[in-house]
Formats: structure tokens, C-alpha cells, sequence
């Protein structure tokens, strides 16, 4: 018996469904709560089919209502979450647990920072039951991050005799595998990362410069964050540790202008950042970090992505006038040292706060002479750019107490405000203020010499 042959319309379409499916689905989409995708509508690819731009000209009365469609992550299962979140590294866990209460949660699960810790340093995975080491996973997994090479660097170190502060930084650093990234943000949300071009390297601070950033304009310049990058081997994925960063709810309040040339407006953003602008593109040109030597190995190798490394600060118990304090003020240019005054021991004014005045106007024997003039530099070789700002520099100061840490220290850019014109010269003003304290230099520039001479110092520690 010949077999009937059917026509193409009158098949079956693989993709078809009954009219009790659409009706479930309906269903479905009904019960969930607010809408975020919508489906597209459907074309059918006959030949009496509308075009795309067709279909869309049609009023909104003609085209089919459809139910509202969300996929809320905060529905799944727990189990599948947790799942989901075994395939993140550590930084983007430390991310997503700032999301909310949820997310944080979520991201502190023993269980995934047991995998993490046994992935990155090797350790042999422990079972879930097992009793997890003092703190949790995570925090031993941050701690081991750079608590190995933390304790190589304290051991391997040298410290200065005068400013109780590691010498050989740069070798530290290269040893561990670390460098510095700078990003630009601008309002937009485009991101850059300059290069990192010379490193600078003082007594008490150092200096980083970054240049070929051209691309980020002043005008949308929004935010700027500087992080430590530690390559780690086996391919794994460079872990960053924020170190500073700019105030975003103050950008452009806190700004100051520095100086400028032929070529650049320089412009300083606390807490420690100079960047230079192109004066007729109006772009960024280079950018130059300062940066103390205090903890600034706790901060390249324990901060995370996010959040800078954080220690409580050191209070004195007994009254400040009954100690005797260790200062030493330095300023600096980006390739060689200006001044460099150590004073011990010092004795602080009754009162709340620690007052030391180790230079006095009324004094003469206390004046210092300074070995340079007032000056920034930038450098770029290969493209033959010599550029020299007068009248700014970077300051460095560090006042601790005996057997204590470090009281209040910091390394800013300055620029020299002048206060007057005496009988002996010209006068100028170098300041610093931040919440936790200020420090005030005057100098004056004898011209019979040609050279500046600080004749008066006073610093507050709050």
C-alpha cells in the first residue's frame, strides 16, 4: 500500500508546542516579580514576513503583550551559588563580598578559600569537616600571601641608624617580584595604566614615575589609585594590593596647582600623587607617586585589590612632654636630594598634642643651609623632553618616640608660598596638613649666597 505524502505544512515543527505548555509557561512568568529582559518578538521567515525596520514601526497597540522574565541571582540555591563562586580567584571574591551581606557571606565560605589557599600555595586540600587554622582560610591565606616574605625582608633588611627605616628597598622589591601600577579613571569609566618609568629611591621615601598616558584628558580625569603587583609563578594570576588612592568625593576640591613650563601644568592630589598635563592637549602626560618608606612593604604585599593594609595606631600612654622624640625632615626633587635634617632629641610643648620646634627664627646657630634650589623634574629620554618646575618639591618627615613606632610621617609634593619680602631676602613658606598633623618650614634665599636657608620648623602631631 503506497504511503500518503505529506506536505510540508502539514508537519510537525520540531521547535512547536501545545497550547497546555504555553499556558504553564505563562503561569511561570507570572509568578516571578519584577521584569528585567523582555524576549524578543518572534519573525516568521515566510514570504509575506514584515522586514526588521517594519516590524518595529508598528504601534506599541499591535504588538503582543508578553509576560515580564527575570533570573534574580539571589533565588538559586545556595549549593549551586557556592558552586559557581569555586571558579573565582581571590581577588574577585574580595570583590564580590563589598557587593552586600549576601555576597559577603557567600564569599567567606571556608570551603572555597580551602580550595583557593591549596591552589595558589600548594597546601594539600584538607576535608571539609576538618578544623580550619586560627582565623579561617581566608585570613590565613591573606596572611600567607606575604607573611613568608614578609619575614625574609625584616631579616634580610638593613636599617638606618638615624631614621630607623630600611635601606635597600629596591633590591627588596625586585626580590619578591613586585612592581607599582598607577590607573586613571576617568568619569566615563575608561580606565589606563601608565608605564612605569624610573624609580627613585631616598632616605626616607620613594619616588615613582609613570609617563605615556596621553590618551586620559584632564577635563574627565575622575579618580586615581595606586596598587603593589606581585607576579606569582605558574601562571597564576598577578595579585594586587592597593596601596593609596585618591578621594573621589573630593577630586578636584583638594587639588592644587604646583607650577608649570613651556610644556606641562603640574597639579598635586593628596595624599601623594603629581600629574602633569599637556598645556595644549590638555591630556595627561606623565604621573609621579611619592611614597614613605614606613610599612610600605606591609602595604605592596598585604592590602588587597581594594582595600589598602591597615594597622592601629600607636597612642602614648604617658603625657607628651615627658618623652623625648626623634624627627628628620627631607626634601627632595625627583633625581637628587635638597636638605636633610635629623634632630634627637627633641621635647614637646605641654599640651594634647606633640608640638616640636627644632629650628627657631630668633636662633641663628639652628639655621641649615639647603644643597639645592627648589625644584621638580621630569625626564624622558627618548623623546628628548627635559622639564624643570621651580618653586615645588616633595617634602618627607618622620617624628617617632623612643621604642615606639613612628608617631606621624609622610611624603607630599609642596610649593613654596611666599609670606613677604624682609631686609635679608625673600621669603617662603613650605606646609603639610592632614588629619593627622601639620608641619610648617620657613625659608628665606639669601642672594649674597644664592641659596635658601630654613630659619624656622614647627610640627604638631595631633
Amino acid at each position: 500500500m503506497a504511503s500518503r505524502r505529506t506536505s510540508p505544512g502539514d508537519q510537525a515543527h520540531p521547535f512547536a508546542r501545545s497550547p497546555s505548555v504555553y499556558a504553564a509557561t505563562a503561569e511561570v512568568e507570572r509568578s516571578l516579580p519584577v521584569a528585567t529582559f523582555r524576549r524578543r518578538p518572534s519573525s516568521s521567515f515566510g514570504r509575506n514576513s514584515l522586514t526588521q525596520k517594519e516590524s518595529w514601526e508598528r504601534s506599541a497597540e499591535e504588538r503582543p503583550s508578553e509576560p515580564p522574565f527575570r533570573i534574580a541571582l539571589e533565588t538559586l540555591p545556595p549549593e549551586m551559588l557556592l558552586k559557581i563562586l569555586s571558579h573565582l580567584d581571590a581577588g574577585s571574591l574580595l570583590s564580590l563580598g563589598r557587593v552586600n551581606k549576601f555576597f559577603r557571606s557567600l564569599a567567606n565560605d571556608e570551603v572555597t578559600w580551602c580550595k583557593i589557599h591549596a591552589a595558589d600555595l600548594g597546601r594539600e586540600v584538607r576535608e571539609p569537616d576538618s578544623e580550619p587554622p586560627p582565623g579561617g582560610w581566608k585570613k590565613h591565606y591573606l596572611w600567607k600571601m606575604g607573611g613568608e616574605e614578609l619575614r625574609k625582608w625584616k631579616t634580610a633588611s638593613l636599617s638606618d641608624p638615624l631614621t630607623g627605616l630600611p635601606q635597600n628597598v629596591r633590591h627588596i622589591l625586585r626580590n619578591i617580584n613586585a612592581s607599582f601600577e598607577v590607573t586613571l579613571r576617568e568619569s566615563t569609566g575608561r580606565e589606563a595604566a601608565p608605564k612605569l618609568t624610573c624609580v627613585s629611591v631616598f632616605k626616607t621615601s620613594v619616588t615613582l614615575t609613570f609617563d605615556r598616558s596621553h590618551l586620559v584628558r584632564r577635563s574627565y580625569l575622575d579618580s586615581i589609585r595606586l596598587s603593589a603587583v606581585r607576579i606569582r609563578p605558574g601562571g597564576q594570576a598577578p595579585w594586587r594590593s592597593l596601596i593609596c588612592r585618591t578621594d573621589p568625593d573630593r577630586f578636584c576640591a583638594l587639588s592644587r596647582f604646583l607650577g608649570k613650563d613651556g610644556l606641562f601644568d603640574v597639579i598635586s592630589y593628596p595624599p601623594s600623587f603629581i600629574v602633569g598635563f599637556w598645556r595644549c592637549r590638555r591630556t595627561v602626560a606623565f604621573v609621579m607617586v611619592c611614597l614613605h618608606l614606613d610599612k610600605l612593604l606591609e602595604r605592596s604585599l598585604l592590602g588587597t585589590p581594594l582595600s589598602p593594609y591597615w594597622e592601629p595606631e600607636s597612642r602614648l600612654r604617658a603625657p607628651p612632654e615627658s618623652r623625648a622624640y626623634t624627627l628628620h625632615l627631607g626634601l627632595h626633587d625627583t633625581a637628587r636630594e635638597i636638605a636633610s635634617m635629623y634632630y634627637h632629641p627633641l621635647s614637646s610643648a605641654p599640651g594634647r598634642s606633640i608640638t616640636l620646634r627644632p629650628i627657631r627664627g630668633d636662633d641663628v646657630s639652628q639655621h641649615r643651609p639647603l644643597t639645592g634650589d627648589l625644584k621638580l623634574l621630569f625626564n624622558e629620554p627618548r623623546r628628548w623632553l627635559h622639564s624643570c618646575f621651580q618653586n615645588c618639591c616633595v617634602m618627607t618627615l618622620t617624628v617617632q618616640a623612643e621604642g615606639y613606632k613612628p608617631l606621624w610621617c609622610f611624603a607630599a609634593p609642596v610649593s613654596a608660598r611666599p609670606v613677604g619680602r624682609l631686609p635679608r631676602g625673600r621669603h617662603v613658606l613650605l606646609s603639610h596638613r592632614d588629619r593627622c598633623g601639620q608641619a610648617a618650614l620657613r625659608l628665606v634665599y639669601e642672594k649674597e649666597l644664592r641659596c635658601f636657608f630654613a630659619i624656622d620648623l614647627a610640627v604638631t602631631v595631633f
